[in-house]
């Protein structure tokens, strides 16, 4: 029993290290992550039953879409940072923080607008902050790759 615990708390401390430094080379905290990682499945939970009680539209397609989705946003701040740190951009952490935040602003927005279209029947405007991140991101690259 103790050689089995013992392992146990070596595979522990291995994985917080391991998981602790990918944080840190992308420039991500864990409670950013999680609250993405949260923000991310209530949209998509709430998400399903907006379509389901406003327009009755649950397809499978529109769930891989959804799922597609927030892949997608839950993957870019690794991938931009990954390819920013390749071509030597020094900013990593300011820059990890920035699209975050974005990206949980935009999702939490998301999450308000089903709250709002499930118990009223009606949609909020829409705000894309995805479009803006994504332009800010390609100005990044465009001018640290003209340097």
């Amino acid at each position: 029993m103790n050689e089995i615990s013992t392992w146990w708390i070596v595979a522990e401390l291995v994985w917080g290290i391991t998981f602790g430094s990918i944080l840190t080379y992308f420039g991500l905290t864990a409670e950013a992550l999680m609250i993405l990682t949260i923000f991310l499945w209530l949209d998509i939970l709430f998400g399903v039953l907006d379509s389901y009680i406003v327009t009755k539209d649950t397809s499978s397609v529109k769930l891989v879409q959804w799922l597609a989705r927030k892949l997608t946003r839950w993957a870019l701040p690794f991938v931009v940072v990954a390819a920013l740190r390749w071509i030597g951009y020094q900013d990593i952490e300011l820059l990890s923080n920035i699209i975050m935040t974005t990206l949980i602003i935009s999702e939490w927005y998301s999450i308000i607008w089903h709250f709002y279209s499930i118990n009223f029947g009606e949609k909020l405007k829409e705000i894309d902050c995805l479009k803006l991140l994504f332009e800010s991101i390609i100005k990044i690259f465009e001018v640290k790759i003209k340097k």
